[in-house]
């Protein structure tokens, strides 16, 4: 029998065990039941449920069930130390928590989506060659039954990713270089100190506005929420999927 692994997911038996629940509230959360979300993943009804139940399954199939949630993996792996009775949960920052979230189609096979990527020249050399166009850096400070979340991105150029959507709202600071924000149809450049609001029930996408070669990093903090949807609300945006940018 194979070996199941995650990319940069050293105990992945208790990542399982972590992310399945986290999967479970957000496909409800969602409208959807196990075989709905299994179709639209293309994957079994009872590969949904192993991972909801906390079993380790393979990586693709567990991105693409990622995918159909409008999330990733560093999202459904952040847990925080405090008793579920804390007021105040405390995030640390520590660079081996920053993983590539945009791998670009034209990166060689061994850098994979969700690698771990500490070494922040590292992730600019990645940037600047055109391997991956974003990292992500998840605040793993969300207070016990809360709702909101943040991470800070690293991005570099355009996005091939079309976009994400979800219920919500969501709030992005711009720390430093250029922020190319879309929502829906308009996009925005946020220069440093910028930030936006928008509801993220819209297509949005995060870009650089910069140059790969740019000297500085454009770095942001993003904030959101993942609101209480409607079945509706998450049908597949055929735009979406069908518009490379």
């Amino acid at each position: 029998m194979p070996v199941i692994s995650w990319t940069g997911v050293p105990d992945i038996e208790s990542a399982a065990k972590l992310v399945g629940p986290r999967l479970r509230q957000l496909r409800t959360n969602r409208g959807l039941t196990i075989r709905e979300l299994a179709e639209r993943a293309g994957v079994s009804k009872n590969t949904v449920l192993k991972i909801e139940q906390g079993e380790p399954i393979a990586e693709i199939l567990l991105t693409r069930i990622c995918n159909k949630l409008q999330t990733i993996l560093p999202n459904l792996l952040s847990a925080p130390e405090e008793v579920e009775s804390a007021i105040v949960c405390i995030h640390r920052n520590d660079p081996a928590k920053w993983h590539i979230a945009f791998r670009r189609m034209r990166a060689p096979k061994a850098i994979k989506d969700f690698d771990q990527v500490a070494d922040p020249q590292e992730r600019r050399r990645l940037g600047s060659v055109g391997f991956v166009s974003g990292f992500v850096h998840t605040h793993d400070s969300a207070l016990p039954n809360g709702r909101l979340q943040a991470a800070t991105l690293d991005l570099f150029g355009d996005q091939e990713e079309p976009g994400f959507r979800h219920s919500g709202e969501e709030f992005i600071f711009c720390m430093s270089g250029i922020l190319k924000l879309t929502v829906a149809e308009e996009t925005y450049m946020l220069y440093p100190g910028d930030s936006a609001m928008f509801d993220s029930s819209y297509r949005h996408r995060y870009e650089s506005g910069q140059p790969l070669d740019a000297t500085e990093v454009t770095r942001s903090l993003m904030v959101w929420y993942e609101g209480n949807e409607q079945a509706f609300s998450v049908r597949p945006d055929e735009e979406c999927e069908n518009d490379p940018h």
